[in-house]
């Protein structure tokens, strides 16, 4: 049983942005924590924005990527798709350049392409390239790519980047997706999606064969990893609608700290010191509440009272010891009309 704490004191969540006609999603923290950024989901016309900006109401503008180098490699991919229809999405920043990212969109072949703030599209080839993540030190960039016909996981070195990728895996009849690096840089988890279903494995090392991280009944996905080394995922082992909160560490039984959560599109958020996670729990009484649990004594949750209901996906940064949480919501308890999803932004207070 869960022991639920009251929490002392929380800052109201701030309305920061709204998209008309857009469901927000997908908030990400810069490295520093003074930029923000989000997704603007136009579901009927099949577009995504990426927004980017301080965290305060106007402060956010659209990212647009820039032109593809004109080469013989890139024939045929040399321009963006206007803007009806195009996807721009899964920015990631580096700690390698204040404010600088990467992140994908379409192109006019349909295909996805990595783009960097810093420069034009990178490992331009046909085939989807997405999910890009970077490693702490802000050098090294994994993402996906279809390029070999399956989604394999390929390795650029932000010091080299006109090089080619390395690739990294080659799971038969499997594609590696949702990657993530582990705190030291030196291993990557990540999820095998495949016919059997998907599940949670790791690198070891970079150069080391694959292996699974924990098995569980039913899928597992999108994994995160925390500062001290253990890897938190979604799993389905008794129910297929329903998710629970995992923890593991590789070569040991993955713990289950959590009952009914709605997945998080970037996996669970743990906080800077990897005591505690984020999410949002599946309780439509309480209209799908921020809560947190202790990832060393899952009995104790607390439950955030930002003042805000209906909840979706969500970040923590951590900057001179203030932390704050970016969130999506339906909006305040006491709003009218609750229709599409925006972005808040709340101060956290300690967490037991």
């Amino acid at each position: 049983m869960w022991s639920f704490v009251s929490l002392a004191w929380a800052e109201p969540g701030v309305s920061v942005a709204a998209v008309d006609g857009a469901n927000l999603q997908r908030p990400v923290w810069s490295i520093d924590g003074r930029l923000l950024s989000f997704e603007a989901n136009f579901h009927e016309q099949r577009r995504i924005e990426t927004w980017l900006g301080e965290p305060r109401e106007g402060g956010f503008t659209r990212v647009v990527p820039k032109a593809r180098p004109t080469s013989k490699l890139a024939e045929g991919f040399g321009t963006t798709r206007p803007a009806g229809g195009q996807v721009v999405q899964e920015l990631a920043f580096t700690a390698a350049l204040p404010g600088a990212y990467a992140y994908s969109s379409t192109n006019d072949a349909g295909d996805y392409d990595l783009y960097l703030s810093v420069g034009a599209a990178v490992a331009v080839a046909p085939g989807a390239d997405g999910n890009p993540v970077w490693s702490n030190d802000g050098y090294q960039l994994v993402f996906t790519s279809a390029r070999s016909g399956e989604g394999d996981l390929y390795r650029l070195d932000a010091r080299s980047i006109d090089q080619p990728p390395q690739r990294l895996t080659t799971i038969p009849n499997s594609s590696e997706v949702y990657p993530d690096f582990s705190a030291d840089g030196r291993s990557l988890v990540f999820v095998a999606h495949s016919k059997a279903g998907d599940q949670v494995w790791w690198l070891p090392q970079l150069d080391a064969a694959p292996e699974q991280v924990a098995v569980t009944e039913g899928n597992q996905i999108r994994p995160r990893c925390s500062s001290k080394g253990e890897i938190a995922f979604y799993a389905n082992p008794e129910k297929p609608e329903r998710w629970d909160l995992y923890v593991a560490v590789p070569g040991s039984p993955a713990r289950r700290l959590y009952r009914g959560v709605h997945p998080d599109v970037r996996g669970p958020s743990f906080t800077a010191d990897g005591r505690h996670i984020l999410f949002v729990a599946d309780d439509d009484d309480a209209f799908d509440p921020i809560r947190a649990v202790a990832v060393a004594d899952p009995a104790r949750v607390a439950t955030l009272p930002l003042g805000t209901v209906g909840h979706g996906d969500l970040a923590v940064t951590e900057q001179n010891g203030v932390r704050r949480v970016a969130y999506v919501a339906k909006g305040r308890v006491k709003d009218p009309v609750r229709d599409f999803d925006r972005l808040f932004v709340a101060v956290l207070p300690a967490l037991p």
